[in-house]
């Protein structure tokens, strides 16, 4: 049977109230080097347990606890198709009720059988501490807490995510691959977001933090910034416990410089070169070439990619994840 340990009564669902939308966590880790350092944005997690008797003691031991409000929180919404049952996990390091852990459950009454468990929760938010708080509180109900979270859970999504302090949208371009589906943002003239997939699928998005943080009434104190996310989904039955071993989801993401100079082997006319670069600016770069003819198409994103930005490094970049992930505990299994 799972071990229950004691959990203290926290307040954490009164200064969720007080705080308001404007509380916010550390954004994400700070930066030691040059180089930043990618974190996990949100991931979502579904765990099927692997035998009858698993399943019983879980169902039993979740409604033993449902009605504890130093455990849980109510989660409107939270009861989706088949999840019956939906609670927020209270962490007291957490004090954004939205930022808490969302815990669903489907099963079966009569049987008293838990039949699927899904968390989702964004790990930079929680940080190690946060995650050595949600592994005693999994540990009500899950046999070995964070644990047993990593040998049977599978990850449905995983968004990874790298921020870029002091940048601005505009001071850069993103060449997408070809035929991607890519959407280009804009406000007051002012470029504001990339989206590069589609929204059901795998998703790069590249935006402006400050100014999503500005379109939600929230407080900004800092420069600019850009926010640079690939969202992973349905990663072949990927566990926790493989997370050292993805692959870059960075690698071979072009960022370029905006715009350099027209080319010169063999020469392009300036005036066609400035036409150009306007239609970038109105269009997005990847409308902007798709206007062109193809071999003209070909030459300019040959050329253009030639020119990378220097702060992006998606192979240094990448270097800092395993770190990461052992800092945060993410995909520990020797709790004790």
């Amino acid at each position: 049977m799972p071990i229950k340990l004691p959990i203290k009564a926290t307040a954490a669902s009164n200064k969720n109230k007080t705080l308001g939308k404007n509380a916010t966590q550390p954004e994400y880790p700070e930066t030691k080097h040059q180089i930043p350092t990618p974190f996990i944005d949100k991931i979502s997690l579904v765990l099927t347990p692997p035998n009858d008797e698993d399943s019983y003691e879980i169902f039993n031991a979740v409604f033993s606890v449902a009605d504890d409000n130093t455990l849980f929180s109510d989660a409107p919404g939270g009861k989706k198709g088949a999840f019956k049952f939906a609670k927020r996990i209270i962490l007291k390091s957490v004090f954004d009720f939205k930022r808490l852990p969302l815990f669903q459950m489907s099963y079966d009454k009569h049987k008293k059988q838990a039949l699927k468990l899904r968390l989702e929760f964004v790990p930079v938010d929680l940080g190690p501490k946060g995650m050595a708080e949600l592994h005693v509180a999994v540990n009500m109900f899950f046999d070995g807490g964070w644990e047993y979270v990593v040998h049977h859970a599978h990850i449905t999504r995983i968004d990874v995510t790298v921020d870029i302090p002091d940048t601005r949208m505009d001071s850069f371009l993103f060449l997408p691959q070809q035929a991607a589906t890519t959407t280009q943002w804009q406000y007051k003239g002012k470029l504001q977001s990339y989206y590069s997939g589609k929204s059901k699928g795998n998703q790069t998005k590249i935006y402006d933090r400050k100014a999503k943080r500005l379109s939600k009434g929230q407080q900004w104190p800092g420069k600019a910034a850009v926010r640079i996310e690939r969202k992973l989904i349905n990663q072949h039955n990927m566990k926790l416990s493989d997370l050292h071993t993805l692959a870059n989801p960075f690698a071979g993401m072009t960022m370029t410089e905006n715009v350099p100079q027209p080319p010169d082997s063999p020469p392009t006319k300036k005036w066609v070169w400035a036409v150009f670069c306007d239609s970038v600016k109105v269009r997005g770069l990847t409308d902007a070439l798709a206007l062109l003819p193809q071999a003209q198409r070909t030459k300019f994103r040959k050329y253009i990619k030639a020119n990378p930005i220097s702060w992006w490094k998606p192979d240094e970049i990448w270097k800092t994840w395993g770190p990461m992930l052992d800092e945060l505990q993410i995909a520990k299994s020797n709790w004790e």
